[in-house]
This record gives C-alpha cells, sequence and structure tokens, in this order.
C-alpha cells in the first residue's frame, strides 16, 4: 500500500499509470550542452602534460559539441591524443570528432574541431565557408548536427576565432556567413560561437551595438555583456560569444555563461593559465519546450484518484 502525506492508502498497483506518465512527460528532458572554446595553441606538447590533459578532458566532458579553437597541431595527433582520454574518462561517450583543415593567412595556421558525443548528435553535412572576400583570418568551418530532441532535431553550428586587429570586419562578415549556412541547409535555427574577441581594446561597446548581429531582429546573445571570459585576474572582458538565432532555439535555452574552470577545479591562475587564458562558454538547451513543464509526481498521482478521494488528498 501507498500512503499520501495525508493518510490516504491505494495499492500500489493503482501508482503505476502515474509513474508511466511521469516518465513519459520527462524523458528527454536532459539538456543538451553545447560549448566553444579557445584552448590557447593547441598542440601535442601541450596535450601530453598530464595535468593539462587532465583539466581538458574534464572541460570537455561537460559537453556534447565542444568547437576547440586555436589547434594549432598539423598531425591531428593532439586531438586523437584528447579523444582517447576523454573515451576512457567516465563513461559517458563515445566521443568522436571533426576537424577543419588548417586556416590561415601566414605561416600561422589553426583550425577548428568539433569534439562530440557520437551517441546523441551526429554531423550531418559540413563546409569552410567560401571567403572570396578574403574577410576572415580564419574563415568558419559550418557544421550541421543532429540534436536528440522531436523540437529541434538539427542544429547549425557557426564558429569564428576572429583575429583582435580586424575584429568589427570579421563579426560584420559573419552576419553573410549566417545567412549563407541558413540558407544551404534550409534552417533558421543556428548557432554563432567562439572568441569574437567583442569587447575591450578589440571592440568598442559603441561599435558593438552597431553589428547587423545586433541591430537585426531574430538574434540573441546569451552570454551577458560584462561577463569575464578571461583567465588572467588583470583582464575582464567578455571575447568569448554564443548567439542564437532561430525561434525553436531560442525557445530550448536552459542556461548560458562561461564556465570558470579554475575556480570549479581549484587551480591557481598560474595552473589555469596552462591550460588556456580563455573560460570556455556553454549553452544548455533542454530538449523539450520550456513552455511545457512536467507535472510533478504528487500532482498525477491526484490526477489520478478518483475525485472523492482527490479531494481528501
Amino acid at each position: 500500500m501507498w500512503e499520501s502525506p495525508r493518510g490516504v492508502r491505494l495499492p500500489v498497483a493503482m501508482l503505476r499509470p502515474a509513474v508511466l506518465l511521469l516518465l513519459l512527460l520527462t524523458r528527454g528532458m536532459e539538456a543538451f550542452r553545447v560549448c566553444a572554446f579557445n584552448t590557447q595553441r593547441l598542440t601535442l606538447v601541450k596535450v601530453a602534460q598530464v595535468e593539462v590533459m587532465d583539466t581538458l578532458v574534464r572541460i570537455v566532458a561537460r559537453c556534447d559539441i565542444m568547437v576547440l579553437q586555436e589547434v594549432v597541431d598539423p598531425s591531428d595527433r593532439a586531438v586523437a591524443l584528447l579523444l582517447r582520454e576523454l573515451n576512457r574518462f567516465d563513461g559517458s561517450g563515445p566521443y568522436s570528432s571533426l576537424s577543419s583543415q588548417l586556416l590561415g593567412r601566414s605561416t600561422y595556421m589553426e583550425k577548428y574541431v568539433y569534439i562530440y558525443r557520437s551517441h546523441r548528435t551526429q554531423v550531418l553535412d559540413s563546409y569552410v565557408y567560401h571567403d572570396q572576400d578574403d574577410l576572415f583570418a580564419r574563415e568558419p568551418f559550418v557544421a550541421h548536427f543532429s540534436l536528440p530532441s522531436k523540437v529541434l532535431p538539427s542544429l547549425v553550428l557557426v564558429p569564428l576565432h576572429s583575429t583582435p586587429k580586424d575584429v568589427e570586419k570579421e563579426l560584420t562578415a559573419l552576419y553573410d556567413v549566417f545567412l549563407d549556412a541558413s540558407q544551404h541547409w534550409q534552417s533558421k535555427d543556428v548557432i554563432l560561437l567562439g572568441d569574437f574577441n567583442a569587447d575591450c581594446a578589440s571592440l568598442a561597446k559603441k561599435r558593438l551595438s552597431k553589428l547587423l548581429l545586433r541591430t537585426e531582429p531574430g538574434f540573441r546573445w546569451v552570454i551577458a555583456d560584462g561577463e569575464d571570459t578571461t583567465v588572467r585576474a588583470s583582464t575582464h572582458c567578455t571575447y568569448d560569444r554564443i548567439i542564437l538565432h532561430g525561434e525553436r532555439c531560442q525557445n530550448l535555452v536552459q542556461s548560458a555563461a562561461a564556465f570558470d574552470f579554475a575556480t570549479n577545479f581549484q587551480l591557481t591562475e598560474e595552473e589555469a593559465l596552462k591550460i588556456s587564458d580563455h573560460y570556455p562558454v556553454e549553452v544548455e538547451l533542454n530538449q523539450a519546450a520550456r513552455s511545457i513543464q512536467p507535472l510533478s509526481l504528487a500532482a498525477l498521482l491526484l490526477s489520478l484518484l478518483p475525485p472523492e478521494l482527490a479531494r481528501v488528498a
């Protein structure tokens, strides 16, 4: 027998429909986390350091899709080693990766690398944006991912690591990348993310407010202006950003923030700077629309009771 807080006793068998209904309503409610992280010149030598690898694994394992920037290893061995350690870490994988080619205008080149949980999401398609006017130092590597959600079955990601000297020009051009990707896959649900260098000396607030990504309707900047995404105590800049477009995508937002791994993992500033001088930024998407709230178990039980018992309970 089951007894309510007010003394109503019912056979356990009568509870089963309520429990089943609760499970059905809450199934798929687990958040899906999308992240971006400037890893500050990620090389094989860097990830071979045990303390660096351990922290990187814990950071990346928080995310269902992580977009790494400043990956400068031409051999791909650094990412392969990171994947190996991730898949050994906590059973939350398996993890897979998708890398761009080396991108850049000079001898200094970087890759964008997506690391994702392959049992929760898959790459549907990807391409490097055709930057015919050479507006980007590192043109975005755009990808289309599946999502484990009936509300939002797929999502387009547009990462950018801008160069500090051309932030305004690159962020203006990023609007065109959004249009291109949105048209390419006929999707309005797009996340633009990465180290935009969109603050402090690199971009004045007045210039930031005039960007098309700010003035055009439909865009939501979920990393708030003024949030510090830098590790050094001497800096306070919102360089790293996440921008959402699309009603379905925006309706699923549960939370968004920079992840202060130094504080969370109890690292000194010196120890944290061995990982990066940036914090990752992340957004959590709830797999069911926020307007549909699951009933509490008590409410479900009451809804299944006969009216006379419900009044007593």
